[in-house]
């Protein structure tokens, strides 16, 4: 095989990657859209990401064309769920309840991105250490999704804010998480 011609493989599998990964994100927009209940939004994608990381960590799921097709679906997922939670959630948290809860939740963001980086620097003979780094990775995301959010910080936000509010809320987060799949098809 030419590197010419493996790069066009390349290039179909990350578009299928892609359009498999905006497929899985709209769906978690409408299992959760049509109550217009942000927190439930919020748990129906780190549920997502969570499957996907499970599926990435799948012993029968290591050969190196399927785990970068993996790779870039988790990574179009935290894209669309990182834009959305740090364009409305943080400052909503900002503003009503501490700062310094917002700035740890945008630092354990920028983290997760530099490890989601460093998965896709490794190449395929490194397989130990990426196995190793993804698992870190999920530990991570792990803590900040169900320990930092959902529970504590989210239904806190939640329980101060008004109905209205709520609803402003959750209407901006889907639109910022659809964003993304927006931008992918224009690009």
């Amino acid at each position: 095989m030419t590197h010419e011609s493996f790069l066009s493989r390349r290039s179909l599998l990350a578009g299928a990657a892609a359009s498999a990964a905006l497929l899985s994100m709209h769906d978690a927009i409408a299992q959760s859209s049509s109550a217009g209940n942000w927190l439930a939004m919020v748990k129906v994608h780190h549920a997502m990401v969570m499957k996907t990381l499970d599926e990435m960590l799948d012993a029968n799921n290591r050969t190196f064309l399927r785990r970068e097709r993996m790779h870039l679906a988790l990574h179009y997922q935290l894209t669309a769920h990182s834009v959305a939670e740090e364009n409305v959630l943080y400052p909503a948290i900002a503003r009503t309840l501490q700062m310094s809860d917002a700035d740890k939740l945008y630092l354990d963001q920028a983290h997760a991105k530099v490890m989601d980086a460093e998965l896709a620097m490794l190449s395929a003979q490194q397989e130990t250490e990426w196995f190793d780094k993804l698992r870190a990775l999920k530990a991570a995301l792990q803590q900040h999704a169900t320990g930092d959010e959902e529970g504590r910080l989210y239904p806190e936000l939640q329980g101060k804010l008004d109905a209205a509010t709520n609803r402003m809320l959750a209407t901006a987060y889907q639109a910022e998480f659809a964003t993304v799949g927006k931008r992918r098809k224009l690009g």
